[in-house]
């Protein structure tokens, strides 16, 4: 008897495991993936990376980084998190992009640490990719760019970029609109975490020709903790406790934005809620884009007599879930992108979006639209 219950579970066993294949090979053939997060730690190995009175950025980096997938892991068992280094070693930023890439992942985080000659400098900033909201964006994309000076054949890797000379940055005007609308309500979300757990000084979010961010294909942001050459911040971003408050806060900023993005789902675009009458509304029924500008997003509705408006007069689309509020309307590209200059002065992180017939369209192919019409 007991012989024969021995066979049957041997059969039963043999059964099972030649099933695991078969379903692994179908989870494979779905096509579906985990969301996939790459997190970036700064500098490593020969490049410290900026030097503070007591800490090396690189060490600060890392140490915020594993924080941070500590949290996501223990929240969202679901996703899949990719280093670009998990050891103190020098990893070239081609390379760190390129990971990304491979992996095919849905968010980039980079983790930095600021610097700066002047020891008064202080606060936290979160970065997207661009050419440069002010000096002081263009300098920090600067720096953190020089690091392939010391990467071998560096002009060939990079095609003859030169980190130290502006006519470089050039490239930087022209970047991906989805991404780039994606990485700006991320950098919102993850600023005002860090804000509000670690209560540094806010920078706010900015755009800069940041090369790691420009070799990622899928919204990416990256973030300076806080000023180690300040001896305030080093304080707090030296200190374990610190840097949880601030992994804390990039943690809740990405929480915001896999709530509302993370999980597959049919992109619900609400019109414009107050759309204008006249030429822009005959444009949009017959087919031509219509472009406007994209000042901030919200999770709430907001008044017009709301701060973050600035007094400007602004209509609203909904998308998952989001206000997005927008200036001007017009079938002119040129029209608009003199406007978003202007508008630049008051929200660093405006862009262009495009309307076809009322539906939220890409904007680089209306770009082309416009262009193929002239």
């Amino acid at each position: 008897m007991k012989r024969k219950l021995l066979h049957i579970c041997i059969i039963l066993l043999t059964l099972l495991l030649s099933a695991v294949p078969c379903y692994m090979s179908a989870q494979k053939k779905s096509g579906k993936k985990p969301f996939t997060v790459v997190i970036d730690p700064g500098h490593g190995g020969v490049d410290p990376g900026a030097l503070g009175r007591k800490s090396k950025e690189k060490d600060v980096n890392m140490s915020v980084s594993k924080m941070l997938a500590e949290m996501i892991k223990e929240k969202y068992p679901e996703i899949k998190i990719i280093f670009t280094r998990t050891t103190d070693v020098k990893i070239p930023l081609v390379k760190r992009a390129g990971i990304a890439n491979d992996a095919n992942a849905d968010l980039f985080i980079s983790i930095h640490s600021n610097a700066s000659k002047s020891r008064k400098a202080n606060g936290c900033e979160t970065f997207t990719l661009g050419a440069g909201s002010n000096a002081e964006a263009k300098a920090a994309a600067m720096y953190e760019n020089e690091v392939i000076l010391s990467e071998e054949n560096f002009e060939e890797v990079y095609k003859g970029f030169d980190p130290r000379s502006s006519e470089s940055y050039i490239i930087f005007e022209l970047i991906r609109s989805h991404d780039m609308e994606l990485s700006a309500e991320l950098a919102e979300m993850v600023q005002n975490g860090m804000v509000k757990n670690s209560k540094l000084h806010n920078r706010g979010v900015s755009s800069a020709g940041f090369l790691v961010l420009h070799r990622t294909v899928m919204p990416s942001i990256l973030v300076e903790l806080g000023f180690i050459t300040n001896s305030k911040d080093e304080g707090v971003i030296a200190s374990k406790e610190g840097q949880r408050k601030l992994a804390k806060g990039i943690f809740e900023g990405f929480s915001q934005y896999y709530r509302t993005y993370g999980k597959p789902k049919e992109k619900a675009v609400e019109p414009p809620a107050t759309a204008k009458k006249g030429s822009d509304k005959k444009a949009e029924a017959d087919g031509e884009p219509v472009f406007k500008v994209q000042i901030l997003a919200s999770d709430k509705k907001l008044k017009k007599s709301d701060k973050r408006l600035k007094g400007v007069d602004a209509e609203y689309y909904k998308e998952n879930g989001m206000y997005k509020y927008t200036c001007g309307s017009s079938n002119d590209y040129n029209e608009i992108v003199k406007l978003k200059k202007k508008l630049s002065k008051k929200f660093k992180e405006a862009f262009i979006v495009a309307f076809i017939d009322g539906k939220k369209t890409d904007t680089g192919e209306a770009i082309k639209m416009f262009k193929n019409r002239k």
